[in-house]
């Protein structure tokens, strides 16, 4: 279950408990207080749930959230991010500034231990997900190289030179961290690497508040990742403060670890493809040791589909022909591309979706099994107008 899925949840408990029928950022508020309550014990949960009491009461069986507050939710993939978003929302709703969280236990990060697969396993893996046929293409291109450098190597013939690091580029949702992951493991089972597990971080592993410490969060992260792959996410970010120092500090850093760990440690970096090309040119040293480049296509309509019908699949559930219909036709009408999420946005659809199904079932005072078997076209949300904004918006690849 992700972590914005249950905040979700709890966000929706509160809100079902005063009988107000839309989730706004204050009932938000009070999921993540839930969820993280010694990192924000500066801030009253019984505050919270007082002002959300006051708010107008409107019973309902379903549950409307808005496109503002869908994306905020969407955005929360770490722990460090959600405690970032209560710091925001708590200064905008409460008027309270929390001041430094930074003492708390607060985990960015991620490593993700993986079964032990054989490179053809791995590749049928890989092969099996949807959609992403030129990554496929382009993975096992690269792949063929390494083996090919074996072979030459085991005859006592040079290699050519072919690095282990990778820039994924590409949109939120659109398969880089799970491409990531069977990288690591073919790359293992080849022995380019003596384990295939997988360092996930973000900016916040990588960058403190001073400078000095951030070289040694990215040795942390660095030593965590060693045999294996240190995934990136967002990575250009830490171009995005040059001239202040901790970003700069943090690629600087990484350019000398991966050179000092050229045999067992794979860097691969991920995000937007523009803002990714501007991090890679940023530092000479990143030009020099990224020689490759995978993009990531965003998902058609009809890929996202059979993205929802698979987590229907690994659910044991299922999805009736006219909500099929319907569903293609809000997939369309949303248009969950670019930086609204692809297949980030189909999970968190399906989650939607479950909450609507739920409290249909519920609507008799008993859930009954057979009722939360399969979805209806009653269980899909509308689809909300992207309202427009004025002020600064993150750059779009032009692909």
């Amino acid at each position: 279950m992700s972590l914005s899925y249950e905040i979700r949840e709890s966000a929706s408990s509160v809100a079902k408990k005063y009988d107000h029928s839309e989730l706004t950022k204050l009932h938000i508020l009070y999921g993540i207080r839930r969820k993280f309550p010694e990192q924000l014990n500066k801030l009253s949960l019984d505050e919270i749930e007082k002002r959300i009491s006051a708010l107008p009461r409107v019973p309902s069986n379903v549950m409307a959230v808005s496109e503002e507050v869908e994306d905020l939710l969407a955005k929360i993939q770490y722990p460090q991010q959600a405690v970032e978003l209560a710091t925001t929302l708590a200064i905008q709703l409460l008027e309270i500034d929390l001041g430094d969280l930074s003492s708390g236990p607060i985990q960015a990060s991620s490593e993700t231990t993986q079964e032990k697969l054989s490179l053809s396993e791995s590749l049928e893996q890989l092969n099996k997900l949807i959609g992403l046929n030129e990554v496929k293409t382009q993975v096992s291109k690269l792949i063929n190289v390494h083996q090919a450098n074996g072979i030459r190597s085991a005859e006592g013939l040079p290699k050519v030179p072919v690095g282990l690091h990778c820039v994924f580029t590409g949109s939120p949702g659109t398969g880089k961290t799970t491409v990531a992951r069977y990288l690591a493991t073919m790359y293992n089972s080849i022995g380019l690497l003596p384990s295939n597990k997988v360092y996930e971080v973000d900016r916040s592993a990588l960058v403190a508040g001073y400078v000095g410490q951030t070289a040694l969060k990215v040795q942390d992260a660095v030593e965590r990742a060693k045999g294996g792959v240190l995934f990136i996410d967002e990575a250009y970010s830490l171009s995005a403060d040059s001239g202040a120092g901790f970003g700069d500090e943090a690629i600087s850093t990484l350019v000398k670890a991966m050179e000092d760990h050229r045999e067992n440690l794979a860097i691969i970096v991920a995000g937007y493809k523009e803002p990714m090309k501007q991090f890679i040119e940023s530092n000479q040293g990143l030009k020099s040791r990224f020689q490759n480049y995978i993009h990531f296509n965003d998902y058609s309509s009809q890929e996202l589909l059979s993205i929802f019908e698979e987590l229907c699949h690994s659910h044991k559930m299922e999805i009736d022909q006219l909500a099929k219909v319907d569903l293609l036709k809000h997939i369309e009408a949303a248009k969950p591309q670019g930086d609204r999420g692809n297949a980030r946005y189909i999970r968190n659809l399906f989650e939607k979706m479950y909450l609507n199904m739920s409290h249909r079932a519920a609507e008799d005072g008993n859930i009954d099994l057979h009722e939360i078997l399969k979805f209806d076209s009653r269980d899909i949300p509308s689809v909300e107008v992207r309202k427009q904004t004025i002020g600064f918006a993150p750059k779009k690849d032009p692909t």
